[in-house]
């Protein structure tokens, strides 16, 4: 038997075990298993090594088995486990070989999510099927057969993301998102902005989100994609008044909660800020 902690963000919820607890590594297929939400359940599992504590690796699964490269809710759980086992209150948490920096203070949790990187090229093109334009980092695309159009931004901030922004996006977000799984091979999160116009005309103070994770779905939140989906409105709101965002902070509302993301500039990093919770202890068996 195999002890595990609970813990969850905003309802976005992990299952985090310990290397130094376990005598063999865990197969694919178990980790699959006891995601299930008739097992225990988990919308990413953590298998965690902090025999460093100056840094603590991470090696982060979804709840198909599939290896993510980012989770910022989930590396705020860490972060939580770290304090309340080992009274750490801060540390480096090492995803895919990129260090995290992460920090408690009481309920503030806070990750250091860096520098994104924007991607442009789309994997498969079928001229077709759609009619692709760009305008600078932002993409638009005509699906010819439903007359959907929409527009997104594609970037990495160590997981892939295409932060959908266009109005109504969400009343089509099934079809856009089969029309990003069919562009990107099935790689990126989607994130839709359900007030991007608003937010960027200054009437609404926060943005309205949700996600469709890659290898877990819909879930109540989703910090990297907060992170993408804040990222993707300073850019926009900057070049559109050519001023900062007040405060240089967005505060992103998702089914869960709100989340802050912080942007330092000179280089543009951008920190995730929220809270995390224990929910307990057991064992695998």
């Amino acid at each position: 038997m195999i002890p595990y902690s609970k813990l969850n963000s905003q309802g976005n919820d992990f299952i985090l075990v310990e290397r130094s607890h376990l005598k063999h590594d865990l197969s694919i297929d178990q980790i699959k298993h006891f995601s299930k939400r008739s097992v225990i359940g988990c919308d990413q599992f953590f298998i965690i090594d902090v025999s460093e504590k100056e840094n603590v690796f991470c090696d982060v699964y979804n709840q198909d088995g599939s290896k993510a490269c980012q989770c910022g809710n989930g590396l705020r759980a860490t972060m939580l486990y770290l304090n309340k086992k080992y009274r750490m209150k801060r540390a480096k948490l090492v995803v895919c070989e990129i260090a995290y920096e992460a920090e408690i203070d009481q309920e503030r949790i806070s990750i250091n999510m860096g520098s994104p990187s924007y991607v442009e090229k789309i994997e498969q093109l079928n001229e077709k099927k759609y009619q692709i334009t760009r305008d600078g980092l932002a993409v638009t695309v005509n699906d010819i057969d439903s007359s959907i159009s929409f527009s997104f931004i594609p970037l990495s901030i160590g997981n892939s993301h295409c932060i959908v922004f266009s109005p109504d996006c969400i009343d089509h977000r099934q079809r856009i998102c089969e029309i990003l799984s069919d562009l990107y091979n099935g790689e990126m999160n989607v994130g839709f902005i359900k007030n991007a116009m608003r937010f960027i005309s200054k009437e609404d103070k926060e943005i309205d989100l949700i996600v469709n994770e890659r290898g877990a779905g819909y879930t109540d939140s989703c910090g990297s994609g907060a992170t993408a989906a804040a990222i993707c409105m300073f850019k926009l709101y900057e070049l559109k008044h050519e001023t900062r965002v007040s405060e240089s902070k967005i505060r992103v509302h998702q089914k869960g909660g709100c989340l802050e993301i912080k942007k330092i500039y000179d280089p543009d990093e951008f920190v995730l800020v929220g809270p995390s919770a224990f929910d307990g202890d057991g064992l695998l068996e």
